[in-house]
């Protein structure tokens, strides 16, 4: 792979536009964006590229199914407490 920042960057394009015609446009994720940049300067390699944003990916999964269980938790002591009152 070469090392070129202007040739990393023509392939970037290139997958970009690619998966936007696609409908599924990958350049409006602000850390996949941190990390293309940083591998188009040549900072890491594509798998170190992969299994970062994977990180990110995992980590934002977890950050949303644990917002959705803390209003459910808050749900079901609020309703077992008015079930203790009847």
């Amino acid at each position: 792979m070469s090392t070129n920042p202007e040739t990393r960057r023509a392939i970037a394009q290139r997958v970009i536009d690619r998966a936007a015609a696609r409908g599924m446009p990958i350049d409006k994720d602000p850390a996949f964006v941190a990390l293309l940049e940083e591998w188009t300067r040549g900072d890491i390699d594509m798998k170190a590229m992969r299994e970062r944003y994977l990180d990110v990916i995992a980590l934002q999964t977890a950050e949303r199914r644990g917002q959705r269980k803390s209003p459910l938790v808050i749900n079901l002591s609020k309703w077992s407490d008015e079930a203790n009152k009847e």
